[in-house]
């Protein structure tokens, strides 16, 4: 009777691991046919691993100007290249020149405060700060009808302290072009393209013939690694920050 119950039990366990392995393999054919794609650490949607379409940025930035001969030079080069820039601006050269900044202006340009006479903030006492930043503001207003939100000190010097003296946002620099140090253009192109990256705001001035000659090949170069040109302001609200370390305090 036992030997009976035993194979009995045997028969029901066969039975029964032929009908489950039969449902099994169908759940595997319906998941097959219906595409289901696996989950796994090389699937790129998954793990992150697919490589980004986003874009990158620069900023070109120019200071010490508006010059009467190379600014309109700048900005000839930005209207047939399509880019945009931030100038840095001295408040006497702009009572000389306004329609140099009005012309920025018209090309979607951003204007900031470079002091009034290049004065070296570092230097100078606290009450010919607050003198420097306001007279250029008032050139740069009296000819724009807009006030700046941005300086750039002379030199990139200025006293932590005195910062709260200036109600404008501190820009500096991450890549210098040194066209203030050299006169031969294929350098100043080296030394952007060498040091260029991601969010980089490049330092050049619209005062120097070099910088004109430079300029073209720069925006090309960068264009051809997949650099777009914006503003500063334009650069730090792109890249979803509140100051950008490399060049803003």
């Amino acid at each position: 009777m036992k030997t009976k119950k035993y194979l009995f039990y045997n028969l029901f366990l066969v039975i029964f691991s032929i009908l489950f392995s039969t449902s099994v393999n169908s759940i595997d054919d319906i998941g097959n046919k219906n595409n289901i794609p696996e989950i796994s650490a090389h699937n790129s949607e998954i793990s992150g691993n697919r490589k980004s379409n986003e874009k990158k940025y620069v900023a070109l930035t120019f200071d010490d100007g508006p010059h009467p001969e190379y600014t309109p030079q700048v900005l000839d080069i930005l209207t047939e290249k399509k880019a945009v820039a931030t100038f840095f601006v001295l408040g006497y050269r702009v009572e000389q020149h306004p329609e140099l900044l009005q012309r920025m202006k018209s090309l979607k340009c951003e204007i900031g405060n470079h002091t009034y006479d290049h004065a070296d903030l570092h230097k100078t006492s606290k009450s010919q700060i607050v003198s420097e930043i306001n007279k250029c503001n008032e050139a740069i207003y009296a000819a724009t009808g807009e006030y700046p939100k941005l300086y750039r000190p002379p030199f990139g010097n200025m006293w932590k302290e005195n910062e709260s003296l200036i109600p404008l946002k501190k820009i500096l620099w991450s890549v210098d072009s040194a066209d203030w140090r050299t006169e031969n253009p294929d350098r100043v192109v080296k030394n952007v393209i060498s040091t260029v990256k991601e969010n980089s705001t490049i330092l050049m001035h619209d005062f120097y013939p070099q910088t004109i000659k430079a300029l073209p090949e720069i925006i090309d170069r960068l264009r051809a690694e997949g650099y777009e040109f914006v503003t500063v302001s334009e650069l730090a609200e792109l890249s979803q920050l509140a100051k950008l370390p490399d060049f803003m305090d």
